[in-house]
C-alpha cells in the first residue's frame, strides 16, 4: 500500500467530530422516520412457473452454445499490479480497465450487446444475466472514452481495442428488434429496467463519439427503446431511480421531457437524515446509500444541472460527514446486502470531492479510494476478467439470488466516478491524506439510523453497531451465514436459475460488523 503523506496521531488522541448530530454524550431516544408503505407486487420471476422453468432451461443451453472459454489470463497479474506500493493509483485504474475491457471482448456476443461472463446465475434467465454483462460493463468503458478520448484503448495483451466502436454497435444491436442481441420488450418489475439506466448512463457518457454520430433514424431507434421505462411498473425503493436516470439522459439528448418527477419525490421520502436513505418503507440502511441512491444522484446532477442540485449535494455532504470514518486501508464494516459490489463503497467520497464539499479533502478521498481497491484486488477480488461473486474469492454464501455472473461489475461504481471527474476534482493529484481511523480513536452515533460508530487507532479497526434488532426471536443458527445445499446446487447447475439461502446478516439479526470482516469468513 502506498505510504501516508503524515503523521498519525497518538494512540489516545480522539479525532475532532464538528457536527453536532456525531455527539456522543446524550442521545435522544431513537423514532424512525415514518414513511407510507406500499404492498410488495408479486414479482414473475420470484415465482416462476412452469413456463418459466421451461424458458430458463432454454436459455441455459444457449449460454452453454455461446460462451466462450473462461478468460483468467491476467488474473495474477492484475492482484500483482494492485500490490505494488510504488504504483499511482491512476496508473492502478487504468490498469483496471484495460484488464476488463479485454475480458469484456473475450466473453461478449452478438456485436457487444451481451456477453456470457462465467458464474453463479441469478434469478432471473441466462441471457438477462448475458445482458448485465454488457449494462454493467459499458459504464466503465463509457467513463474512460469521456475523459481520454477516442484513441484506441490497449489490453494487457497489448491489442488495441475500440471502445468507440464497440459501444455503437452495442447501442445499435440492443435496440434493434430484428438483431439476434435485441434487448427485448421491458415489462413491469423487469430486470432490465434497472439495466437500462446503466445503458443510457453510457449512452450519455459516449455521447460525444457515440450518439452524436449516428444518423437520426439510428438515434431514434435507440430512444424507442428506452422509452419503454416510461410505462413500466418498479418496486417501491431505490428502483425508482432507474428510470429517472433514463429520462434524464432521453431529456438531455433529444430535449423530450418525460421525467417522472413524482418518482424522484418518493425518492426523497425515503432519505430520513444526515444523508441516510431507507431502501424502501419497510426497507434496510445498508451501503446501497452508498452505490445506489448517492451514486444515481450524482448522476442525475450531472446529467441535469438544474434538477434539485441543492437537495442532491447537500445530502452527499451530510452522508460523507459521517461515512468517511467508515474507512479502513483493510477492510470495512459491511452490512446489508449485495456485499460483491464492495470495491464501489468509495464513491460517495470521489462525488463529494467533485462537488466542492468541504467534508473531504481530495487527499482522504484518494486514500479510502485507493486502499479499497489495493486491498480487495491484491487479495483477489478480480477473477475471469470480472469482479468475483464475493469480497475477495467467490463465495457463494455472499450471492444474492438476484445477484449473476455479471452483477458484480457495479464494484466498479467508484471506478467509474474516479475516470469521469478524477482529473478536474484533483484526486489523482492530491497528495494522499490518513483517514480517521489512522489518526486516532473515535466513537459516535449515527442517529438517522440508530446505530453507533467506533474507531480503535491501535488495531485500526472501525465497527458498526446498531441499537435495534430486526428480528425479535433470534438463535445462533439464526445468525449464522448458510451454504447451498447440495440440492440446491444441482437445482442450480441443471435449471440456470439461482436457488441459494438468503445471507443479508442484517435482516439475520446481526447488529455489530466489524472492519475486520470476521463474519463473512
Amino acid at each position: 500500500m502506498n505510504d501516508v503523506q503524515a503523521t498519525a496521531a497518538a494512540p489516545d488522541t480522539k479525532v475532532n467530530i464538528e457536527q453536532t448530530s456525531l455527539n456522543t454524550v446524550l442521545s435522544p431516544p431513537y423514532k424512525a422516520k415514518y414513511i407510507s408503505a406500499t404492498e410488495r407486487p408479486t414479482i414473475a420471476y420470484e415465482h416462476p412457473t412452469a413456463a418459466m422453468y421451461v424458458q430458463l432451461f432454454k436459455q441455459r443451453l444457449v449460454r452453454l452454445k455461446m460462451k466462450a472459454t473462461t478468460y483468467s489470463i491476467n488474473d495474477a497479474a492484475v492482484a500483482d499490479y494492485f500490490a505494488k506500493p510504488n504504483v499511482s493509483i491512476e496508473n492502478k485504474c487504468q490498469h483496471l480497465v484495460r484488464y476488463v475491457a479485454e475480458a469484456f471482448e473475450h466473453y461478449s456476443v452478438w456485436d457487444y450487446s451481451h456477453a456470457y461472463y462465467p458464474g453463479r446465475p441469478s434469478q432471473q434467465n441466462a441471457r438477462t444475466d448475458a445482458m448485465e454483462g454488457t449494462s454493467r460493463v459499458l459504464p466503465t468503458l463509457a467513463a474512460w472514452l469521456s475523459h481520454y478520448g477516442p484513441q484506441p484503448l490497449v489490453g494487457l495483451n497489448d491489442k488495441p481495442l475500440d471502445i468507440v466502436t464497440m459501444l455503437r454497435q452495442a447501442f445499435l444491436a440492443g435496440t434493434n428488434p430484428q438483431h439476434a442481441g435485441y434487448w427485448g420488450q421491458l415489462h413491469d418489475y423487469d430486470q432490465r429496467i434497472c439495466e437500462s439506466a446503466d445503458l443510457a448512463l453510457a449512452l450519455w457518457l459516449s455521447r460525444e463519439y457515440v450518439w452524436q454520430q449516428m444518423t437520426a433514424a439510428q438515434q431514434a431507434q435507440i430512444i424507442t427503446w428506452f422509452k419503454q421505462v416510461n410505462h413500466c411498473q418498479t418496486v417501491d425503493n431505490n428502483w425508482h431511480l432507474f428510470p429517472l436516470t433514463v429520462q434524464l439522459v432521453i431529456k438531455a439528448l433529444t430535449g423530450e421531457d418525460s421525467v417522472a418527477y413524482d418518482k424522484y419525490q418518493r425518492i426523497k421520502e425515503f432519505h430520513v437524515g444526515d444523508g441516510w436513505f431507507r431502501d424502501g418503507a419497510k426497507g434496510n440502511y445498508d451501503y446501497y446509500n452508498a452505490w445506489g441512491f448517492h451514486y444515481s444522484l450524482y448522476w442525475l446532477d450531472q446529467i441535469d444541472a438544474n434538477f434539485d442540485r441543492d437537495f442532491i449535494h447537500q445530502t452527499l455532504a451530510d452522508f460523507v460527514s459521517q461515512y468517511r470514518y467508515f474507512f479502513t486501508a483493510e477492510g470495512l464494516p459491511f452490512f446489508g446486502r449485495s456485499a460483491c459490489y464492495r470495491l464501489a463503497a468509495a464513491a460517495p467520497l470521489i462525488m463529494a470531492v467533485d462537488q466542492h464539499s468541504e467534508v473531504i479533502s481530495a487527499g482522504e478521498a484518494q486514500r479510502a479510494f485507493a486502499t479499497s481497491l489495493e486491498y480487495f484486488i491484491s487479495n483477489g477480488a478480480m477473477q475471469h476478467g470480472a469482479p468475483t461473486q464475493g469480497l475477495f474469492a467467490d463465495d457463494t454464501r455472499l450471492v444474492d439470488n438476484y445477484s449473476g455472473p455479471a452483477s458484480s461489475f457495479w464494484s466498479l461504481r467508484a471506478l467509474n466516478i474516479a475516470l469521469f471527474c478524477g482529473e478536474r476534482c484533483g484526486l489523482w493529484q492530491a497528495e494522499q491524506q490518513p483517514l480517521p481511523i489512522e489518526q486516532g480513536d473515535f466513537n459516535f452515533s449515527l442517529p438517522a439510523i440508530n446505530a453507533q460508530l467506533m474507531g480503535v487507532f491501535e488495531t485500526k479497526e472501525v465497527v458498526v453497531v446498531f441499537k435495534n434488532d430486526y428480528l425479535s426471536e433470534q438463535s445462533p443458527l439464526s445468525r449464522r451465514l448458510e451454504s447451498q445445499s447440495s440440492r440446491h446446487y444441482w437445482l442450480e447447475k441443471i435449471l440456470g436459475r439461482a436457488q441459494r439461502p438468503k445471507n443479508n446478516l442484517l435482516r439475520k439479526g446481526i447488529t455489530c460488523y466489524s472492519s475486520k470482516m470476521a463474519h463473512f469468513f
